[in-house]
């Protein structure tokens, strides 16, 4: 009992010792609709990362595949956050996606 103890212990102070790392994050694309003029893009992240948008690149991916179907621009809008993978009361997995607008 005790040993058990003392290494639920060690991995509980492992984990406050090393707080969850920053990373950088593309937006992939998943789904699309040239009739509506929408783009579902997303990215995944583990529960132990904090991550970062590249912003830059998925405007231009967004707007790239928008002008292929005519239309000039993109607009973002809020992003909903999924859990993909729960283990022992929380969530070790989470994808977010979000939806793009053609403009034009």
């Amino acid at each position: 009992m005790k040993k058990n103890f003392k290494f639920s212990t060690s991995i509980l102070a492992i984990l406050f010792l090393f707080p969850a790392c920053k990373v950088q994050k593309n937006l992939s694309v998943y789904d699309g609709s040239k009739a509506d003029g929408t783009i579902t893009m997303f990215y995944t992240y583990g529960a132990f990362e904090r991550p970062t948008v590249n912003w830059e690149a998925a405007k231009k991916e967004a707007i790239a595949r928008c002008k292929n179907w005519g239309y000039n621009g993109a607009e973002f809008f809020n992003g909903t956050k999924t859990c993909l993978r729960y283990s022992v009361g929380s969530c070790d997995e989470w994808r977010v996606t979000y939806k793009c607008q053609c403009t034009d």
